[in-house]
């Protein structure tokens, strides 16, 4: 005998009416033989890929360390002496040396010396010169001066002398914190010019554009 399906119908069509029941849709699935689709993407990290490397910084060139180009004892052998304001001995044009010597019409004749020294005397950390020049006028003087030659972008520059007398040889000069020191033969105030009796050791530094001696040491010197 069949049983009355009718109160099962009706507690299906109750529900129904009032919401209870939830359909889901199961997820699409992305075909990957149909054109147009994206495919899906990959949470998984390929430990195996090689990194890019990082592109070095360009170097900046305001960085690099200025060269500044010391000059020589060879150069002095071709420089001027004297410039347009300062004139070497009253000449009222440089005198240009040519392999370390000039002659003038006068019979004067300008002996570059040794020892020649490199330093910076200006304080622009770029090395000066400092050498000793010998003037002979042809009589029995022979007059020792000190020259310097500033550095203008590694070519010497006369900037100024400093005599030191008559027949008072250059032993040795050095340069060191901004001060030149110069060791030279010279004699008591007293005493003849033909006389050398005392070895002096002087202390310059640059004042302007004067060498100016700012000490000085004798010792008693025998011949």
């Amino acid at each position: 005998m069949r049983k009355p399906l009718l109160p099962v119908v009706t507690i299906a069509l109750a529900a129904t009416l009032s919401g209870c029941i939830t359909v889901t849709a199961p997820p699409t699935a992305v075909d990957p033989t149909v054109p147009g689709q994206p495919p899906a993407s990959s949470s998984v990290d390929d430990d195996t890929a090689e990194p890019t490397p990082a592109k070095p910084a360009a170097a900046d060139p305001t960085d690099a360390p200025a060269t500044l180009r010391a000059l020589t004892c060879e150069q002095l052998r071709t420089a001027p002496l004297g410039n347009g304001t300062e004139r070497y001995n009253g000449y009222a044009d440089p005198i240009r040396l040519v392999d370390g010597m000039w002659s003038g019409e006068d019979g004067t004749v300008v002996h570059l010396q040794q020892p020649c020294a490199i330093g910076d005397l200006t304080g622009d950390e770029a090395a000066d010169a400092l050498a000793p020049v010998l003037m002979d006028g042809g009589g029995t003087g022979k007059f020792w001066q000190v020259v310097m030659y500033g550095n203008i972008d590694g070519q010497p520059v006369y900037v100024t002398m400093v005599d030191i007398g008559d027949r008072t040889p250059v032993e040795s000069i050095s340069i060191s914190s901004r001060q030149a020191t110069v060791v030279y033969l010279t004699r008591p105030e007293d005493a003849s010019s033909a006389e050398v009796a005392v070895r002096r050791t002087a202390v310059y530094r640059l004042s302007g554009s004067r060498l100016v001696e700012v000490s000085h040491t004798d010792t008693p010197y025998t011949p």
